[in-house]
C-alpha cells in the first residue's frame, strides 16, 4: 500500500504524460490505495493534484464502481461543498455510476436543479446534474413538470450549446 505521498508523487508524474487517464488501471490493480486517490480528490491541495485525481475516479467508476462504492456518502457531501467546477464535474460523473440512496436526496436534487439552471456553470456540469435530474424523476416524477419548466425557460432564453441541446434532447425522449 503507497503513501499518501507517494500516491500524490504517482499522480502528478503521470499527468504530465499522454495517456494520463489509463493511469486508473493501477487503482483497479491496487484497491487500497483508492481512500488515498479520494482524499486527494477532496483535498485542499494545490492544482492540479484534485482535479486529475477526480478525473481518476471517474475512470475507475466507469471501469468498477462498486470499489467506490463505500466512498458515496463522502462523495455525496464534497460535491454539495465543492466550489471547484472541475471537481464538481467529477463528483457529478462518479455519482452517475452510484446507485441512488434517500441519504442526502433532498439537497442533491436541490444542487442538481440549481447547476442546472445556472447559465454562469460550465455546460458539461449543467449536462450531468440533468442526468441526476433524470434519473431522479423515476423516484420523484413530480419533479418532471419543474425540469421541463426550466428547460423551456432555457430554450427561450437561447444561445444553447451543443452539449446542452444533447442533454436536454436525452432528457426529453425518455
Amino acid at each position: 500500500m503507497a503513501t499518501l505521498s507517494e500516491i500524490e508523487a504517482l499522480v502528478i508524474a503521470r499527468s504530465k504524460t499522454a495517456s494520463f487517464t489509463a493511469f486508473h488501471q493501477y487503482f483497479l490493480d491496487q484497491p487500497k490505495d483508492i481512500p488515498s486517490l479520494v482524499e486527494l480528490a477532496l483535498s485542499n491541495k494545490a492544482h492540479p493534484v484534485p482535479a486529475y485525481s477526480a478525473w481518476l475516479l471517474v475512470h475507475v467508476a466507469k471501469s468498477q464502481p462498486q470499489l467506490l462504492y463505500k466512498f458515496q456518502n463522502e462523495l455525496e457531501l464534497a460535491l454539495l461543498t465543492t466550489t471547484k467546477h472541475d471537481i464538481q464535474r467529477s463528483l457529478l460523473v462518479v455519482l452517475l455510476s452510484f446507485p441512488m440512496r434517500n441519504k442526502h436526496a433532498g439537497a442533491l436534487l436541490d444542487l442538481y436543479f440549481h447547476i442546472f439552471q445556472n447559465s454562469d456553470v460550465k455546460v458539461a456540469n449543467r449536462v450531468y446534474a440533468l442526468y441526476h435530474l433524470k434519473r431522479m424523476r423515476k423516484k420523484y416524477p413530480e419533479i418532471d413538470a419543474e425540469v421541463k419548466a426550466q428547460i423551456q425557460l432555457i430554450e427561450e432564453l437561447g444561445d444553447i450549446k451543443p452539449a446542452l441541446k444533447v442533454g436536454i434532447r436525452n432528457y426529453l425522449s425518455a
